[in-house]
Formats: C-alpha cells, sequence, structure tokens
C-alpha cells in the first residue's frame, strides 16, 4: 500500500495517511472486504479513490483562495451576499457583521447564500427542522440588515460581544 502511494507522488507523511485512510474504511468495511487475493485490488481501489477524493478537494480548495482572494479586491455589495438589499457594503463591514451573527445563524445564511442551498436543505445540514430553519434564516438575514446598516466600529463591537458569550469568556 504504502509503494503504492509512493508511486502516485504522495511524499511519506502523505502516504502515511493515505495508508491509513485506506485501512480505516476497510475497517469500518470489514464485512465487504473480499477474502485472500481479491483483498489488495479492493484496498488499491479504496485507496485511488481517496486520492481522486483528496485531489478534488485541492482543486476546490484552491478555487476558493482565487475566489476570496478576488472577493478581497473588489468591494461586495448586500445583494452579493445573499440578497440583502441593495445598498452597497465593503466587504470588511460584511465580514463584520456575519460574524456579529450566532454561530448557527450564521452557517445557516452562508450555506443558503454562498452553497445556494434551499433553507429546508441548509437546515438539514445544521439538524434543523425545516420551519425552524426558515424561521431562523429569516430573523438572521433581518439582524444581518440591521448590522450592515450600524457603523463598522458598532459591528466589531457585537462580534466582539457574541464571540466571548460563545466562548465564555464574558460568563460571570
Amino acid at each position: 500500500m504504502a509503494r503504492y502511494a509512493r508511486n502516485r507522488g504522495y511524499q511519506d507523511a502523505d502516504a502515511d495517511d493515505l495508508v491509513a485512510a485506506t485501512f480505516e474504511v476497510a475497517w469500518r468495511r470489514l464485512e465487504r472486504v473480499p477474502a485472500g487475493g481479491d483483498a489488495l485490488p479492493w484496498l488499491l481501489a479504496v485507496a485511488r479513490n481517496l486520492s481522486r477524493n483528496a485531489h478534488r478537494r485541492v482543486v476546490r480548495e484552491g478555487a476558493l483562495v482565487d475566489r476570496l482572494a478576488a472577493a478581497e479586491r473588489q468591494p461586495a455589495t448586500t445583494s452579493q451576499v445573499g440578497g440583502f438589499g441593495d445598498q452597497p457594503a465593503g466587504w470588511d463591514q460584511v465580514r463584520g457583521a456575519l460574524g456579529a451573527l450566532k454561530p448557527i445563524d450564521r452557517e445557516l445564511v452562508l450555506l443558503v447564500a454562498w452553497d445556494e442551498l434551499e433553507p429546508g436543505q441548509a437546515g438539514r445540514v445544521l439538524g434543523l427542522r425545516p420551519v425552524a430553519a426558515r424561521s431562523r434564516l429569516h430573523r438572521a438575514r433581518r439582524r444581518l440588515m440591521q448590522l450592515l446598516d450600524q457603523e463598522p466600529t458598532a459591528i466589531a463591537a457585537t462580534a466582539a460581544s457574541i464571540e466571548s458569550a460563545v466562548s465564555g469568556e464574558g460568563s460571570p
């Protein structure tokens, strides 16, 4: 298995990770691993699939970095971030407003706005019922619009107080 990984261009630690992941899959699916000489081809197929998944992940992450770099160069508008009105807002202000939301609300907004999921689908990702997801999304959008109307310093203060409360630092 290690030879397979190294022959595919994996270096030491990455090759070891691929081998470990392959055997982890084999362990979880032990009843599906063929017996005898058929086990090696099955393991190599698993390693190939894991390798292909890793390659796709690297490509997606690179594309995300490129998109974020392009977004940093151009100021965003609130309509580009999930359709929250038509008022222009700088990227830092949008990021600050998103940071001021509760983590679950922020994730819900991002799943709908950036990942283009329906509210019910985004709710499923977060373990929420569809009705609860739509309700939370409505409140989060309204809160985000209010935050975008504030001064950037007020947004930063709100985000800091929420982060403090979530981490437990501000609790008595």
